[in-house]
């Protein structure tokens, strides 16, 4: 019920002692349960008005429509507040993707009860603890466009741009266009609801007239950050737990490069010793 349901509030009111304590909680909770990663469904919002400190809004109310910008919502015919700027402000910090329950082993569940008796549907927020056991499966969007009248600094330029859009990831390909003209086609990755503002970025930091998406299903292993100490210091990475293999690591190379620079030793020698220090029991 802490996350925000069947309770108004606007933007300032969400410093609120209650609200303060709804985050601090979440915090403590996802600490001591050691979440690696949150995955929530679409948001549900209700629908209808409701009164703030302002006087009556319709819902979603002005600071909850803000905090979920880019975020998908899911319909309801629940004439209520399902989520408020509070619940809103945790999602939008933590979840690392909205959409379907990953696959994974179920651990405990638990559930959250709400103060306001909802008509149609039971006022419970739950949480379904579980651990990946296996390639986590999901939907993404690829977007693509075909360029051969923009330039290579502006090409790179647009890749940086497209990143901070929320890319998960960009690539080029080498083609060959109409009249003889070589081109590029600049690929992009992304989740669902970041693609508007992909197509928004290719739009703005490209020469394009058009741009194509459709929806691919990708495989991703089970992973968790890591830390292995080197003779240089800590270096921090990813754990990659294989189905049929061990566990294995990768360094982080923004890591690797300060350590390499901080200390004149070749990159390269940073790497190898953060490989040998990863012991593969730990995890």
């Amino acid at each position: 019920a802490g996350l925000g349901i069947g309770e108004p509030f606007v933007a300032h009111e969400v410093g609120a002692a209650d609200s303060i304590a709804y985050v601090v909680g979440a915090a403590v909770g996802l600490d001591l349960l050691e979440i690696d990663r949150i995955v929530a469904s679409p948001v549900a919002i209700g629908h209808g008005r409701v009164r703030i400190a302002h006087g009556e809004v319709s819902i979603p109310a002005p600071a909850t429509a803000e905090l979920l910008c880019g975020i998908p919502t899911a319909q309801s015919q629940v004439e209520a507040e399902l989520t408020t700027p509070t619940g809103a402000a945790i999602l939008a910090a933590l979840a690392e993707r909205f959409g379907p329950m990953p696959s994974m082993t179920l651990r405990r569940i638990g559930y959250g009860a709400g103060r306001t008796d909802l008509p149609e549907q039971a006022n419970v927020l739950r949480l379904v603890l579980g651990s990946v056991t296996e390639a986590d499966e999901d939907e993404v969007c690829m977007v693509e466009t075909n360029l051969d009248d923009t330039s290579g600094e502006l090409i790179g330029h647009a890749c940086s741009r497209l990143w901070q859009a929320g890319a998960l990831d960009v690539f080029t390909t080498a083609i060959q266009m109409k009249k003889n003209r070589p081109g590029v086609t600049l690929s992009v990755l992304c989740r669902t609801a970041d693609a508007p503002a992909i197509e928004a970025t290719l739009f703005r930091e490209t020469s394009t007239l058009g741009v194509r998406r459709w929806p691919v299903v990708r495989q991703v292993l089970a992973r968790k950050a890591h830390r292995v100490t080197t003779p240089w210091g800590d270096v921090e990475g990813k754990v990659a737990f294989p189905q049929d293999g061990p566990p294995r690591f990768a360094p982080e190379y923004e890591a690797c490069r300060v350590m390499a620079a901080e200390h004149h030793v070749p990159l390269p020698e940073v790497y190898d010793a953060a490989r040998r220090a990863f012991d593969p029991n730990e995890p």
